[in-house]
């Protein structure tokens, strides 16, 4: 009963997600928004990754962050060869970011999400977890060799 009320909790996250990244208003503020978003989940992660020394999508926590960050990882990905789009989604990184994702940096972190091919969902399960794990895991040690 526990995990089924876990997952139902992601579904329901990665759905609002989705449609709020969808519905958002226009496309900058819809792009900033999932970047603010995208930042915020790379952080949990993160932190966890630093305290843990793994990411655990067994942990509510990290497999809602990872939902979402996937989520936001798919709305890039949908919007490459929009500049206005990348260059919004990395200022709301930025704005985002808690000060461990900067201006600085930022790019690389993009880049780097961009190159990845194991960060997939689908709305009811994630799909290729060992990929989503791994494809996160390399995205926080972009963002930690960022803070050295």
């Amino acid at each position: 009963m526990k995990k089924l009320s876990i997952v139902l909790l992601c579904v329901a996250t990665l759905a609002l997600a989705s449609c709020s990244t969808l519905f958002g208003g226009a496309g900058s503020s819809a792009a900033k928004d999932s970047g603010r978003t995208a930042a915020s989940s790379l952080i949990t992660l993160y932190n966890s990754y630093r305290s843990t020394g793994t990411v655990n999508l067994g942990n509510p926590t990290d497999l809602t962050a990872a939902l979402t960050l996937a989520t936001a990882y798919t709305n890039l990905r949908n919007n490459q060869s929009d500049d206005s789009y990348k260059k919004a989604f990395a200022a709301g990184m930025v704005a985002g970011g808690a000060g461990l994702i900067t201006s600085a940096n930022v790019g690389n972190i993009i880049n780097t999400m961009n190159s990845l091919t194991g960060l997939n969902v689908n709305a009811a399960t994630i799909t290729n977890s060992v990929g989503t794990a791994t494809a996160i895991i390399q995205l926080l040690q972009a963002l930690g060799s960022a803070q050295q």
